[in-house]
């Protein structure tokens, strides 16, 4: 009997072996499906890569293996095709019309089954959010505002219940790698308390995977930039070739602003910038930009074409900026407020509730 349990052991060990070392098959059917080639990218955040497939009567296949179930995203060139996905170590359907993306379905195993169910509910929740926006805009366009008022602010209600539902998912899935990747994305300056009670609360497995590391050293990282704390020290380039230190500013406000030429929102925020500057540069307050850019023409255009007249500075390397890094920037437009003695004293302030602050420190 023993014997006879030890072999059904060892044989389901080696198939289980097996299905890992095959790696995943991923094959698509699309309807009315009109490109002829699709990408995939999969993988962390920190790693990942992209394969090209050719498409064949809406047909595709993708072949490759992962060390554990990872995010991936398929689309195309222009993303009119764009589906998001859990890959994991098994075969993967995919099937759908093209010009219908809420069509789409993805089945595999566990892993793949539950990120799909985790994100229809996401879909679901945006799809409900834009038709009240847009019933919203129709009823102001037809002069209705008490009516279209009523209705933005359940529209405002549904898009925050996003949150709500990311969230609770990691609170509900600890053991699953897609509350991993969720507490990345969720984790920031603001939320940093709460985050680090949601990683403490994951399975170890979780943690200890290569999405959960990721989640570790983005907290360990932005505990050292949290409000209060000394801001970090960093040398760049400024346009004109110059080295720039932050120790360069002490004795005044220093707005750390990140941003990018290609950046909408970023640019659509400079102008209030510049107004700001403009009111408390005589005050103590310095702006020192810090482009995410690659292309150093792009980069210079677009400051002489917002007429930016503080300092700027950029290594060029893209989202791999060496003070980006440093202060875990994921995302632009982002800002760190820097009081006289180089403490962080506020951090992504935009519009409004940035001119109330400068008002209230240098008014």
């Amino acid at each position: 009997m023993k014997k006879s349990l030890f072999i059904l052991f060892v044989l389901l060990s080696a198939a289980s072996f097996a299905r890992a070392d095959r790696g995943f098959i991923v094959t698509g059917q699309l309807t009315n499906f009109k490109d002829s080639i699709l990408y995939m990218n999969y993988g962390s955040f920190a790693g990942s890569r992209t394969d090209t497939v050719k498409v064949i009567n809406g047909q595709f296949v993708f072949k490759g293996s992962v060390s554990e179930p990872v995010p991936a995203m398929i689309f195309t060139p222009t993303f009119r095709v764009k589906i998001d996905l859990y890959v994991d170590n098994t075969t993967i359907n995919i099937t759908g019309n093209a010009d219908s993306m809420s069509s789409v379905k993805v089945m595999g195993n566990a892993a793949v089954d539950e990120f799909e169910a985790f994100n229809q509910a996401v879909q679901a929740n945006r799809q409900a959010t834009i038709a009240l926006f847009n019933e919203a805009y129709n009823k102001k366009i037809a002069g209705d505002t008490a009516a279209a008022a009523k209705i933005q602010a359940q529209a405002d209600k549904q898009y925050a219940y996003e949150h709500e539902i990311r969230l609770n998912f990691i609170k509900t899935h600890p053991a699953s790698y897609i509350s991993a990747r969720e507490l990345l994305q969720m984790t920031n300056n603001e939320s940093l308390a709460e985050s680090r009670k949601l990683y403490a609360a994951l399975d170890s497995k979780v943690q200890q995977s290569a999405q959960g590391r990721e989640v570790a050293d983005r907290i360990a990282l932005l505990s050292k930039i949290e409000t209060g704390r000394q801001a970090l020290p960093f040398t760049q380039s400024s346009v004109d070739g110059k080295t720039v230190t932050l120790a360069d500013f002490r004795g005044k406000y220093v707005l750390l602003e990140f941003w990018a030429s290609w950046c909408g929102p970023c640019r659509a925020e400079n102008p209030n910038l510049r107004k700001q500057y403009q009111l408390y540069k005589d005050k103590g307050l310095e702006i020192v930009g810090v482009s995410l850019d690659h292309d150093k023409g792009a980069w210079v255009k677009a400051i002489e074409k917002d007429q930016l007249p503080w300092v700027h500075v950029s290594d060029l390397q893209g989202w791999k900026n060496a003070v980006s890094t440093s202060y875990g920037i994921m995302g632009v437009p982002a800002n760190f407020l820097i009081d006289p003695q180089g403490k962080i004293v506020a951090q992504n302030l935009r519009g409004e509730a940035l001119n109330k602050k400068l008002e209230e420190i240098l008014h």
